[in-house]
């Protein structure tokens, strides 16, 4: 017997949280790099954010071959871009200038693989860098992080908009989070879900 898969996000209901997505109206455009590892994972944030947010582009590859194919090509805007990720030569956001940034770039892949997506992308990884000097606990405890300040993508780009444009209702984006973690915990057998908490 076939499953029945939601129309919107192809996962099974089970771990469906398109009931939990409504319209976030950011006014600033972000465009997320996905790892091609990341596409049809079903602890994945990046579907949150695609059902969530109103200015949002997602591009799928490692290569710049591989980004070009996908359509992000050589007019992307790098003038007023920046890109959130952390590292040695990025700043601390909070502390920052942004008046000229009008488009921000975030990774979707490993920890690992979103540093490659940099190294192998030049031209994005020429842009200015920036990261949180104060993030929220992250809540994404389905997957492993390098560290508690480490955000997934969904809680990334939902606290940069808050940062950004503080009047706008991130809500949607936090309450499918908890819903995906709380979805995922329940398919965990009762003896194991302890050690997620």
């Amino acid at each position: 017997m076939p499953r029945h898969l939601c129309r919107r996000c192809h996962l099974h209901p089970n771990i469906c949280v398109c009931d939990h997505c409504s319209a976030v109206p950011n006014q600033t455009p972000l465009t997320v790099l996905q790892h091609p590892s990341e596409v049809g994972r079903s602890k994945g944030t990046l579907r949150i954010l695609e059902q969530c947010l109103t200015r949002l582009q997602v591009f799928v590859g490692e290569t710049p071959a591989e980004f070009r194919q996908a359509g992000l090509g050589d007019n992307f805007p790098l003038a007023g871009t920046a890109v959130l990720f952390p590292g040695a030569d990025s700043q601390a956001l909070e502390e920052a200038d942004l008046q000229g940034i009008h488009h921000w770039v975030l990774l979707d892949g490993t920890w690992r693989k979103a540093a490659k997506l940099l190294h192998l992308n030049r031209r994005i990884g020429e842009l200015p860098r920036y990261h949180f000097a104060a993030p929220p606990p992250s809540r994404y405890v389905i997957r492993k992080a390098p560290g508690d300040h480490h955000l997934a993508t969904a809680e990334a780009a939902g606290h940069l908009l808050q940062h950004l444009e503080p009047g706008l209702d991130t809500g949607p984006i936090h309450a499918a989070m908890a819903a995906l973690v709380a979805r995922q915990l329940a398919q965990i057998p009762a003896p194991l879900r302890e050690r997620y908490r």
